[in-house]
């Protein structure tokens, strides 16, 4: 099933005041005076201008050195709401702290068309596995990133993860060199999304690698987790967590899947995220965890992301 078209509605009287009551809490008072317009997007990476896209499988243009590197990444416009829902890179210290840039190795997201279903390495990391591409299109986004169990506070714990900004048309970016982007928050409610491994991390589970397990025969599990978070970049402590890979028993009802590697795009709902989240982080967690996080490869492949807000 393809994206649905964006749906436009009025809101007045009572009705009204239950979609502003979700996001600003007006007063009942101004209740006969209100009008709102609800928005329906659906985001399918379908039209996305090839400059924007990873430029190989590898994806060589999502790093510094490269002449059309890719930071601030695609704007989608959620209808003609104003809003924008915004798929960049993170702007992040480097490893010894020396400098600030973008790099897709601190995390982000990457639009990409790439179906390479054999490369089992970071050379093939823009790579979905699926022969047909996106859900919808041949266009998805790879996600990669996750937190940091060293950190020593929440904000610095998830910097590594990627985030879908809801936005402006200027988007998050650097407005203090050496400082975290910065831009204008909006608000709206996270509906769903459709998922799929990507090559890299699909390979890497079932064969293993000299860095990390196969998951099959340790009783390994993979998953993906949404979280809602506020315009300081904390997390409200609402998220939704979807099951890559399972091969633990005991994990079997609440991954809703044994014994399997997911192959294929599946649809997550997002909705208990809530109505008023302005970004989303995209962590992972798995079995095969040491010291220093997370070894299997921290990706997910998305597409047809589903966003209402109210305006």
């Amino acid at each position: 099933m393809n994206c649905k078209k964006p749906i436009f509605r009025f809101l007045t009287g009572s009705m009204a005041m239950m979609a502003v009551v979700m996001t600003t809490g007006c007063s009942s008072d101004d209740n006969d005076s209100l009008l709102y317009t609800v928005t329906n997007g659906c985001i399918s990476f379908d039209n996305v201008p090839e400059l924007l896209m990873a430029s190989d499988e590898y994806g060589a243009n999502l790093y510094s050195g490269s002449a059309d590197q890719i930071t601030t990444g695609y704007l989608a416009p959620i209808g003609e709401s104003g809003a924008y829902a915004q798929f960049s890179i993170n702007y992040a210290k480097s490893y010894d702290g020396t400098y600030w840039s973008y790099e897709f190795w601190n995390g982000g997201l990457a639009v990409s068309n790439f179906t390479n279903m054999t490369g089992d390495t970071f050379s093939n990391q823009c790579s979905v596995y699926d022969k047909n591409g996106g859900k919808s299109g041949s266009n998805f986004v790879i996600v990669n990133g996750h937190s940091d169990p060293m950190a020593q506070d929440e904000i610095s714990k998830y910097n590594g993860c990627a985030k879908i900004y809801l936005t402006d048309k200027d988007g998050y970016r650097v407005v203090t060199p050496n400082s975290p982007v910065e831009g204008t928050a909006y608000y709206g409610t996270f509906n769903s999304v459709w998922v799929c491994n990507t090559t890299y991390d699909y390979l890497v589970m079932k064969n293993g690698n000299s860095f990390c397990q196969a998951l099959e025969p340790n009783n390994g599990w993979f998953k993906v987790i949404f979280m809602a978070m506020d315009k300081n970049n904390r997390p409200t402590g609402k998220k939704v967590e979807y099951y890559l890979a399972n091969f633990d028993s005991s994990r079997n009802q609440e991954a809703g899947l044994k014994d399997e590697i997911r192959t294929g795009w599946s649809k997550v709902d997002l909705s208990s995220l809530g109505n008023d989240v302005c970004t989303v982080a995209i962590d992972f967690e798995g079995s095969d965890s040491g010291d220093w996080g997370l070894n299997t490869p921290a990706y997910v492949a998305i597409d047809d992301l589903e966003i209402t807000v109210i305006h």
